[in-house]
């Protein structure tokens, strides 16, 4: 079997009954245009778009930031924003809102090739910045009793529209939605604290069913919450592609059913059944994984795996106390950003559950400068990626690591260093027996994500 390992291959005998979990492309519609149009005209429980808005009414149009890949964002507002023209709104009184929460800001240049240069040129163009409370306004409370604070631009135009695009999003959720996107990626970093919390996501029911997800169900809660606040209805508009990213549906209208719809969709592409769960399970992790990540970084592989593993449903592919097998250089961040500052506090710690005392200690203020200036992600965006990760480390035996060039990278993440074949096949053997079930995904991020069903 072959598992990516920083930009080549690396081949590992797996000499063990094995099971692949992957998916196939699933066919996209013949006309994505006429589909996206269509879906603006004929929206799921609200009126059209002429009924919602007419000249001289404010609009918003929140749009994802580089943390989720594809170029739907572009072909989507194109047609939405001739749409708003047709039913009366002047393109100057069109904001449009890159909903980056945590993440790394896009530049000027990444934003022209997200959403179209000719777009970012004729309108207004707002980059989300959880640390700036100047640009929020509180709105009452989160289902989780603390502030809730909203971008200013959701909350006082006549009508938001938030485009989101549903891929599986692991224990985020279960899948991305354009309620996640409001709750994370267009509130304060207060706000935003309460979602990721480590009580919330270290949760074994924050996996990949939607429908029980405990942090998407707090995320519909807080649609309603800003929705009454506003005295009108949010404007949803969701897109499912195929893991080829041809267009198989498009949705638009009020949250519950527009993603309720769009997740049947996505179902028929990112659902795989797993006949029988496992002991040992092999996950490829590339040199970049679609959600930006690296297997070079500890901490980005450690939010990998625990992607891949928590993307279930029902129960995980493999049986408590089992191993996880992969290949990544996992060497020791450098320089002095959040990475690099998370990574020496990972080693000060006996378990994650104790980073969340350390925020404070993470929020230095030339990694928020960093952050607010578009050159990294958030610094407690490491902390946020560490506390799913509690429940693999909690759930498996151990987690090896071929290939992995530093000892104590390894340790940060509670893993095991591995250079031959024959080491991993004895700490196999000896904590799961002789002849272990294996689930394997080599291909899991560069293939398209599957939502294992067992």
């Amino acid at each position: 079997m072959k598992l990516p390992y920083g930009g080549l291959t690396v081949k590992i005998r797996i000499p063990y009954p094995m099971f692949e979990v992957s998916v196939n492309p699933v066919e996209g519609v013949r006309d994505p245009e006429v589909v996206i149009r269509d879906c603006l005209r004929q929206p799921l429980g609200l009126d059209e778009l002429s009924g919602l808005v007419k000249k001289g009414s404010k609009v918003t149009i929140c749009f994802e930031g580089v943390h989720v890949p594809g170029g739907y964002r572009r072909h989507v507002l194109r047609i939405l924003l001739q749409e708003l023209q047709r039913a009366g709104v002047r393109k100057e009184d069109v904001t449009l809102v890159a909903a980056t929460g945590v993440y790394r800001k896009p530049s000027f240049k990444e934003l022209s090739r997200m959403i179209g240069a000719d777009v970012a040129g004729r309108h207004t163009l707002i980059i989300h910045d959880c640390e700036n409370q100047k640009t929020m306004v509180r709105i009452g409370e989160t289902p989780f009793g603390d502030p809730l604070e909203v971008n200013k631009w959701v909350v006082e135009s006549d009508l938001t529209i938030i485009l989101a695009k549903v891929i599986p999003w692991s224990f985020w959720g279960g899948y991305n939605s354009g309620s996640r996107v409001l709750s994370l990626d267009l509130t304060s970093i207060r706000t935003a604290e309460q979602y990721y919390d480590f009580d919330v996501v270290s949760n074994a029911a924050c996996n990949g069913d939607p429908y029980r997800n405990p942090l998407q169900r707090a995320c519909w809660k807080t649609v309603n919450i800003v929705e009454d606040e506003k005295g009108s209805p949010l404007f949803f508009v969701e897109i499912v592609s195929s893991i080829k990213g041809a267009l198989l549906a498009a949705k638009a209208g009020r949250q519950s059913e527009v993603e309720k719809t769009c997740w049947r969709e996505a179902d028929r592409q990112y659902l795989a059944r797993v006949r029988e769960r496992g002991g040992l399970l092999v996950l490829g992790v590339p040199e970049v994984t679609f959600l930006g990540e690296t297997g070079r970084d500890p901490i980005a592989l450690l939010h990998a795996l625990t992607y891949a593993f928590r993307n279930y449903r029902n129960k995980p592919s493999i049986l408590r106390d089992g191993i996880v097998l992969t290949a990544a250089e996992c060497s020791e961040p450098v320089g002095r950003g959040g990475a690099a500052e998370a990574f020496k506090m990972l080693l000060k710690v006996e378990s994650i559950e104790e980073l969340r005392k350390h925020h404070e200690l993470q929020r230095k203020p030339a990694l928020i400068k960093a952050y607010r200036e578009g050159e990294a992600s958030h610094p407690l965006y490491q902390f946020f990626t560490l506390y799913p990760a509690s429940f693999i480390l909690d759930y498996v035996d151990d987690i090896l690591i071929f290939g992995c060039k530093s000892h104590r990278a390894a340790k940060a993440i509670r893993g095991t260093p591995i250079q031959k074949e024959s080491e991993a096949f004895k700490i196999i053997e000896e904590q799961l027996g002789p002849d272990p079930l294996t689930i394997a995904s080599p291909d899991y991020f560069v293939k398209g994500p599957a939502i294992q069903a067992t």
